[in-house]
């Protein structure tokens, strides 16, 4: 058990923009240093790194150990399946660092959309095809489609489901089928989430949306991407990177950064429920399995209410709603009525991606959720919720942390 064992001491960021000048490399390493230098650490001090896999993070240990003058790396470790990594890295820094395998661990993620490729093209030419879900078959020729080598995947792109924009429409369909909703229910329930991700971005100076407005009228204006998903339900494409720092708690008690605490990270794979794909041992609904989110809160030694403040992946609009629900927070079925009833905005019972979530600051993987919820516990956040002391930061198929003050 990692609970308090490890701490994040320092997080950093690049700005984010639809295309920013140098490569991932440059972009990774900004971001390091400015975790470093936040957590009163010295580059050299660094002798762990955890990222994702290729093709979703571009940039190897090797080019930033190379790039930045490190000495030594005693431990380093990756983990696969896009935004699902997200619980799995904060795992792996954590248990580096309480087993004595390393002192000060970076976690990092850059992206270069504007020059490797756009996740949400439909056309299998994505970082390492549409959905960035690994190498391809073959070299395509013009108006070829790459089948991907994760097989269940396979069965989806020849039939035109490419982007995980299309996979989630058809989630979000089954859900409003299951559950009664009408077309204006679901709407309003996407819409809510829209609308009020952007309002939290009009108060972070970190997010590419904040200057941009968004309202009902814009909202409906918008043109449909994949029914029910229109444009605004759908996250940015962009640059930019965003790194934080691990220590054992010893050290991070040292530090001149109040420590941000690991509760517990989780994650989880069992047969027929591979991630990112469309068929599932269980139902298609199952965003996070109830299992692993029992898990991470028995780990975390915390209860639902004790909760102050969520920042859930948000791919598209669905995935908020949806992980009310799969977290626990709210019934089955339930969880349109909170959205539109009582709202995740500032003022409501569990404020919801207060930095503007990959809807409207911009689209890291989930990693700038993991920044925003340090903000959240250290008391410096553009959107702070008064008093946090305890943040989930969840992605699908089971990855997730809990975080503390």
């Amino acid at each position: 058990m990692i609970r308090r064992e490890a701490a994040i001491v320092g997080i950093g960021q690049t700005r984010y923009g639809k295309a920013l000048p140098g490569t991932a490399w440059d972009l990774a390493m900004e971001a390091v240093l400015a975790a470093c230098a936040d957590a009163g650490l010295d580059v050299t001090e660094v002798d762990g790194m955890c990222r994702f896999t290729a093709p979703f993070e571009p940039v190897s240990e090797a080019m930033l150990v190379r790039g930045l003058g490190i000495p030594e790396l005693s431990f380093f470790a990756q983990a696969p399946h896009g935004g699902e990594a997200l619980g799995a890295v904060v795992m792996q820094a954590a248990a580096a660092v309480s087993a004595g395998l390393a002192s000060v661990v970076v976690v990092y993620r850059a992206l270069s959309q504007s020059t490797g490729g756009r996740f949400g093209r439909a056309d299998g030419r994505g970082p390492g095809g549409a959905q960035g879900a690994g190498p391809a078959q073959g070299s395509p020729a013009d108006g070829d489609i790459v089948v991907p080598e994760q097989d269940n995947l396979s069965f989806a792109w020849p039939y035109g489901l490419m982007s995980p924009g299309q996979l989630f429409a058809l989630w979000a369909r089954r859900y409003a089928a299951v559950h009664g909703l009408t077309d204006e229910d679901l709407t309003r329930a996407l819409g809510t989430i829209a609308i009020t991700q952007r309002a939290y971005a009009h108060r972070n100076p970190n997010a590419m949306m904040r200057d941009r407005p968004l309202d009902w009228d814009i909202y409906r204006g918008a043109r449909m991407i994949s029914e029910p998903l229109r444009l605004f339900d759908l996250c940015l494409e962009n640059d930019g990177a965003c790194a934080f720092v691990v220590t054992a708690a010893d050290r991070a008690r040292a530090l001149r950064a109040d420590p941000v605490w690991i509760l517990s990270a989780t994650q989880t794979l069992s047969p027929y429920r591979e991630p990112m794909g469309i068929y599932t041992g269980g139902e298609l609904l199952e965003l996070f399995p109830p299992a692993a989110a029992a898990r991470l809160f028995d780990q975390a030694g915390v209860r639902h209410g004790d909760i102050d403040v969520a920042e859930f992946y948000d791919a598209t609009s669905y995935m908020p709603l949806r992980s009310l629900e799969s977290y626990g927070f709210v019934p089955d079925g339930q969880a349109w009525r909170h959205v539109t009833e009582q709202g995740t905005g500032p003022d409501s019972l569990l404020p919801v991606n207060t930095h503007g979530g990959h809807l409207s600051e911009a689209y890291l993987h989930g990693m700038n959720g993991i920044l925003e919820a340090v903000r959240q516990l250290r008391g410096t956040a553009a959107s702070q919720v008064p008093g946090a002391e305890v943040a989930l930061v969840g992605a699908p198929a089971g990855s997730a942390t809990i975080l503390a003050r």
